[in-house]
């Protein structure tokens, strides 16, 4: 849907754990001399102004990373998301939001490649402009399901690829349900990650439980309390990763179970 735009969401609860998750399986990937290729089907802009008129409008910041930076000390498992978002800002200040594209761009070598795919006008034109004049990044204006299965990676490079859609209908979720196989056979060595939200009504369940069937992998998810002021159809966020190590399926179930420790907290 080309009416989403994550300002209005970014750095809630939901990122938090997505990006810990994908902070922490990136940097893992790293300590191998493998060169990756990373993609992402669903980019956005990639870097957020949490004080734009948007952010302070879905005012979604203050229940995610501001509840993870005013714990007296951030948790091991978390460290490496933590740093990374506050090496984005100055000081104590947390003005600008890093996206899982600057996340990428700031963990991945000057040998490994990034590949963005964002619909939108205004988003991609904010993507061309935060991240165009890198040479390790291709941007493209395209669907990204398909955009993304042209591609292919180079000679021993492993392919990386994270799946962020809006969910804004059930479209959203069948257009998963066709893609996801058929990424799984056209990169037989690929890490496939997926972003899953977790509604009140729980229309993700058959979905969720389809995915974890499809291949071997880990699915890292929290729940937060149900807050009856909330608008809000989310009830929680769960990452799905296929052929991450096994260190990394644990340390995402970890990260998982912390933040809903945090979360629990919230209300």
């Amino acid at each position: 849907m080309l009416s989403y735009q994550h300002i209005y969401h970014a750095a809630n609860r939901a990122d938090v754990l997505k990006h810990a998750v994908l902070c922490a399986v990136l940097t893992d990937l790293t300590k191998q001399k493998r060169p990756i290729c990373y993609v992402e089907t669903h980019a956005a802009r990639g870097l957020y102004d949490l004080s734009s008129p948007e952010a302070i409008k879905g005012d979604e910041f203050g229940d995610g990373i501001l509840r993870l930076q005013k714990l007296q000390s951030t948790p091991q498992p978390l460290r490496i998301y933590d740093d990374l978002v506050r090496s984005f800002n100055s000081g104590n200040e947390l003005k600008i939001y890093p996206g899982s594209p600057a996340l990428a761009s700031k963990i991945l070598r000057p040998t490994d490649r990034l590949s963005f795919f964002e619909l939108h006008p205004k988003e991609h034109e904010a993507l061309n402009r935060n991240f165009g004049a890198d040479p390790r990044v291709q941007i493209r204006k395209a669907d990204g399901y398909r955009g993304a299965l042209s591609l292919a990676p180079r000679s021993r490079e492993q392919m990386v690829v994270l799946i962020d859609p809006s969910y804004e209908t059930l479209g959203d979720l069948e257009a998963l349900i066709e893609w996801t196989p058929k990424a799984l056979r056209r990169w037989p060595d690929a890490i496939i990650m997926i972003w899953l939200p977790l509604f009140k009504d729980g229309r993700e369940d058959e979905f969720g439980a389809y995915l974890a069937e499809l291949e071997s992998g880990g699915i890292a998810g929290a729940r937060w309390p149900d807050d009856p002021e909330s608008k809000s159809a989310l009830a929680g966020t769960a990452m799905v990763s296929y052929r991450i190590p096994e260190n990394m399926v644990a340390e995402s179930a970890k990260i998982a179970e912390i933040c809903e420790n945090i979360w629990a907290q919230s209300i």
